[in-house]
């Protein structure tokens, strides 16, 4: 067929021609549409939305040196621990959700709390198992297709403004909400435990810094008393004038060094017992009360929609090929 005879008139002449093909193929997808969004699961969404919490520093700008030093050694002393946590990172990561799997779930489906490997019947052996009479599938890897089936229901998005929306699907809307709720506190206890573990680091590195100071501020205050003794004021020349005022200037720094790291100190123990909120929860996860997916009305429209157009296609590519053959 040329390419010239293409057309709206070619076209409509293909339906006309094989109308009947084309109806038979569109009415056979739509009954299956339909059938499928009749037999399909239905899903369950839940979501909460949570806004990281910005920890301002609790260092006085007298103190910038101080934490530009501790940095160096690999210590944090600023108090904006949070903002280094990547919230959809936490939520992604498997730890969290082998937890996720492993827990017990109250469900309405089972008489008792279950985990999601029961939950999915993940551990019932499949019929190509009881005919080769397999042996059943290890622990491990039924928690594996567990956690890999919860990251395709699970959904975590990170807007402009930084809000984070954790979004999950479900056959139980109750189990949907109780896990996105268990998602946000898991994630609050975490960080705070990793920012208490953080700031009793930093305590204890200062601490062995206060020791040190103190030591030197003892060792210049002798290092001036021995002076002193030394070198009465009534025979002091330029030399010991000049030696003194060095072993005082010594004191004086020392003295600023240990109050310094006493007061960072007594700041650190009290941020190391201190509950710290890392996140506010704008929405918890409530109950749904209409499913999500499918989406029947969308599935059935959409697919007779494609097999309309993709039957007349196939007709199109069939009229050529039986015309051509007829030619020859």
């Amino acid at each position: 067929m040329n390419k010239e005879n293409v057309g709206i008139i070619e076209v409509y002449r293909v339906y006309r021609d094989y109308a009947k093909q084309i109806f038979y193929i569109t009415f056979s997808i739509f009954t299956l549409s339909i059938i499928y969004s009749l037999v399909a699961t239905p899903l369950y969404k839940s979501y909460v939305s949570i806004y990281p919490t910005n920890n301002d520093s609790n260092l006085p700008s007298s103190f910038a040196g101080l934490d530009g030093i501790a940095s160096t050694f690999g210590f944090n002393l600023s108090g904006s621990d949070a903002s280094t946590f990547n919230f959809p990172d936490i939520v992604n990561s498997r730890r969290l959700k082998k937890e996720i799997v492993l827990k017990k779930w109250d469900s309405e489906l089972y008489e008792n709390p279950v985990d999601l490997v029961d939950y999915w019947k993940l551990n019932e052996p499949s019929f190509i198992s009881n005919i080769f009479s397999l042996k059943p599938t290890p622990q491990d890897h039924l928690q594996n297709l567990a956690i890999d089936h919860l990251s395709t229901l699970m959904t975590v998005y990170e807007h402009e403004s930084g809000m984070i929306t954790i979004s999950l699907l479900m056959e139980d809307p109750t189990i949907a909400a109780k896990i996105v709720n268990y998602i946000s506190d898991w994630i609050q206890i975490y960080i705070s435990d990793e920012m208490s573990f953080k700031a009793t680091k930093n305590r204890k590195f200062i601490e062995q810094q206060l020791l040190s100071a103190k030591a030197d501020l003892y060792d210049s205050e002798e290092e001036l008393s021995e002076f002193m003794k030394d070198h009465p004021l009534s025979e002091e020349g330029p030399e010991e004038f000049t030696e003194r005022a060095r072993l005082m200037r010594n004191i004086e720094v020392n003295t600023q060094v240990y109050i310094t790291l006493k007061q960072q100190y007594e700041l650190n123990k009290i941020e190391e017992l201190k509950e710290r909120p890392v996140l506010n929860i704008l929405d918890t996860g409530d109950v749904a009360t209409e499913k999500s997916k499918p989406l029947r009305t969308l599935i059935v429209l959409a697919s007779t929609f494609i097999a309309f157009f993709f039957s007349g296609f196939m007709m199109y590519c069939y009229d050529g090929i039986f015309k051509k053959g007829t030619k020859v």
